[in-house]
């Protein structure tokens, strides 16, 4: 446990949310939680005295040694559905959290796969207007470490640059679809400008964890308040997973092989 003015040393939960919604697709479904659910897991993390924070926040403080609060809590959103704004924004707004949204910045103004609304570029405005951290998820959410050079260098820089110009703020922060990536796309991505990007692992994040590679807790439907008590206790999961496991590599390639013969949709699964 770490003192005022000390820096972090303890697991950081940054839990990832996609849609908070009574009435998903089936599309997003299994990783939709409903409002009611939401806002008892919101209640969970100021019960417990922890203080949210925007990934970049986080990030500025580690690199800097800033003092961070005794007990931080991210919470972040993928993708840039509709529901970020109209019913977790407000519900986050009410308790005075902050949080930072990952938009896929060509499926702005559009709907899921599903059909389900994502926002448009001025609700994104909307939203970075309130004081949430816009982050970039790429331009057409392909699972970029499978992908040539050239298609992930677009689809990192492109996504930036849309986003910037619509919200007129610095995008510091990326996520990565599918929470895939490799080391050749995550030098592409500290090129591209941002200062940090976030996997997914399923684990808890550590203060060591790289600033191109930091890990977090995927929400799902099924994931039930006291495992949420848990993560917020720092509890429950592993600590800043290695990115380049020999099961990753494994995986990888494997799913390389399924986009050369095209069978992997780049809204395959959500994330």
């Amino acid at each position: 446990m770490t003192g005022p003015g000390e820096r972090v040393t303890v697991p950081v939960p940054i839990l990832l949310y996609h849609s908070v919604s009574d009435t998903p697709s089936s599309f997003i479904s299994p990783y939709a939680v409903t409002p009611a659910t939401f806002a008892r897991h919101l209640d969970v993390i100021a019960e417990s005295g922890a203080a949210t924070l925007t990934v970049s926040d986080l990030r500025s403080a580690l690199a800097s040694g800033t003092a961070l609060p005794q007990r931080p809590v991210l919470v972040t959103f993928d993708d840039g559905y509709l529901d970020t704004l109209t019913t977790a924004a407000p519900l986050l707004a009410e308790r005075a959290m902050a949080m930072t949204a990952y938009v896929i910045s060509g499926a702005v103004g559009g709907v899921s796969p599903g059909g389900d609304p994502m926002m448009s570029w001025s609700q994104i405005g909307e939203l970075a207007g309130s004081g949430a951290e816009i982050g970039g998820h790429s331009h057409t959410h392909p699972e970029l470490d499978t992908v040539p050079a050239h298609r992930v260098r677009d689809e990192v820089a492109v996504c930036k640059d849309r986003l910037e110009q619509q919200t007129g703020q610095q995008v510091r922060s990326f996520a990565y679809p599918h929470g895939y990536s490799s080391p050749r796309t995550r030098r592409v991505v500290e090129q591209a400008g941002y200062s940090s990007a976030c996997s997914v692992k399923n684990a808890l994040s550590s203060p060591l964890d790289p600033p191109y590679a930091i890990s977090r807790l995927m929400v799902m439907a099924t994931t039930s308040d006291e495992t949420i008590r848990g993560w917020v206790a720092g509890n429950g999961a592993p600590v800043g997973q290695d990115e380049e496991r020999l099961l990753t590599r494994g995986w990888r390639a494997w799913r390389r092989i399924g986009v050369r013969w095209g069978r992997t949709p780049h809204w395959a699964h959500a994330c």
